[in-house]
């Protein structure tokens, strides 16, 4: 997580909130104060505090009182921000004390209806803000803005106390050590602060601090009501150092609405170092940046918006990266899974090959065996039917049957040769004969009579034999 401080001194201390997030939203880790030697330089003490903090070198918030800027409350005809920021460059221009080169701006919409926008235009001297920057650098701070001490008032409001609508708009008075701050809240946003020079350690001996509570408590209801009419205080809170019950009561009582006193966030102190109120750094160090009032010149905001671009670039591309890894990872497992799968198939393959080339063997020998035994019936069946055709006058002497020609020689005698040219045309019809061709004819006389001796071809069909028939 990213470590971003909360920086603010006073006449008599200075104190540091230690926050720890990203993205614009921090949460509050503790808050550390280092006593201020009466006229001592802040720089020396708040470097010695960084130390004993352990928060040196991180990006931090400065806090500027109250006093130091001045407010005007201005209603523009325009709803729209950008509008608005145009708007109030050009008063600033015309209207504030200040040339546009010796001040920093700032503003704040209090109230927006009907396309009109009533806002808070906050302004601070560029060397006040200059000097406040220069101090957070000499200590090795990255300053990334400034905002006022009434924000962190409102900060506090938002976090600690228990939101109350017919309660609002409250007065939430901060008494610190050496400054009070008076801010009048409603709806969550800031309608107005001011900010007196004198806090808990002015307040001793004779002094009433009640009465001065009450007179700066009046003086901001009727800052509330000038700068808008329609809005009145309706109760008080009071927080801070001192006596937080007796002062509520007081200011209750002269103002006529509820009060009620609420301790502010605990402190982790030197020893030597007095009371402090933790007041502004710990209600700033639970706000969102962007929501706060800044001050900071404009080069800063330019350089902190620059920071924050390289750093979304920075996160994108390691992102980009974290992606493209993981991306290789997976092909890389997924490579890694076909691998072992392929491997695991041609094992498999291995093992079945020499089986599957038996079965195969198997298969070739009695589809052959199959085959062979067809043609052999089929054979017999021309066979026969060459018997069943022999008529009763031929006489069938020897039958040989030649398989690379596939021939059947038949020898014997017939009454005539015209008996014998019959038998051989019956041969023919029958079923697997190709051919039939009377090979020879002989007639001789013997003691029944004249015979005719022969010797017949019978060609046989290649399907009977097995073979194919010569063209």
């Amino acid at each position: 997580m990213a470590i971003r401080l909360i920086v603010e001194w006073t006449q008599s201390s200075v104190r540091v909130a230690v926050c720890e997030g990203g993205g614009g939203r921090f949460r509050l880790r503790a808050v550390h104060a280092q006593p201020l030697p009466a006229g001592g330089d802040v720089v020396p003490a708040l470097r010695a505090l960084l130390e004993s903090a352990g928060a040196s070198r991180a990006d931090a918030v400065g806090v500027m009182p109250r006093e130091q800027v001045l407010t005007r409350v201005v209603k523009f005809p325009s709803m729209k921000t950008d509008e608005l920021a145009s708007m109030v460059d050009l008063y600033a221009k015309g209207q504030l004390p200040y040339s546009k080169e010796q001040a920093v701006t700032d503003f704040h919409v209090l109230n927006a209806q009907d396309g009109f926008s009533t806002v808070a235009i906050v302004a601070c001297q560029r060397e006040t803000v200059e000097r406040t920057l220069s101090t957070l650098r000499e200590v090795a701070l990255v300053p990334v803005a400034l905002t006022v001490s009434s924000w962190g008032v409102l900060g506090w409001y938002r976090q600690a106390a228990v939101l109350d609508a017919s309660r609002e708009p409250v007065l939430v008075v901060n008494v610190d050590d050496t400054r009070t701050d008076l801010v009048v809240v409603a709806d969550g946003r800031l309608l107005t602060g001011r900010g007196i020079g004198q806090g808990s350690q002015d307040w001793g001996g004779t002094m009433d601090a009640a009465e001065l509570l009450v007179l700066e408590a009046e003086r901001t209801r009727a800052a509330v009501q000038k700068e808008l009419p329609e809005i009145d205080v309706r109760s008080v809170i009071v927080t801070g150092l001192g006596e937080l019950a007796r002062w509520s009561e007081t200011l209750g009582a002269r103002l006529g609405l509820p009060a009620e006193a609420i301790e502010p966030p605990a402190v982790h102190r030197q020893p030597a170092a007095s009371a402090v109120s933790a007041v502004v750094v710990g209600g700033l160090a639970g706000t969102e940046t962007a929501e706060s009032l800044n001050l900071g010149p404009p080069e800063l905001r330019a350089h902190v918006r620059h920071r924050r671009q390289v750093r979304e670039l920075v996160a994108m591309s390691a992102m980009l990266v974290g992606v493209l890894a993981l991306f290789a990872g997976l092909l890389a497992v997924q490579g890694l899974r076909q691998e072992r799968r392929a491997a695991q198939v041609d094992r498999v393959l291995a093992e079945v090959e020499p089986k599957a080339k038996r079965v195969r063997e198997k298969i070739r020998m009695t589809q052959m065996t199959d085959t062979i035994l067809g043609h052999r019936r089929a054979l017999a069946t021309v066979l026969s039917g060459l018997l069943s055709a022999t008529p009763s006058a031929v006489t069938l002497e020897g039958l040989s049957f030649e398989r690379g020609r596939s021939e059947v020689e038949l020898r014997g005698n017939a009454d005539s040769t015209q008996v014998i040219l019959d038998y051989a045309k019956a041969l023919e019809q029958l079923e697997g004969i190709a051919a039939v061709e009377l090979k020879r004819s002989t007639r001789r006389s013997g003691p029944s009579g004249d015979r005719a001796d022969f010797e017949l071809l019978v060609r046989v069909r290649a399907a009977t034999t097995g073979r194919e028939e010569p063209e």
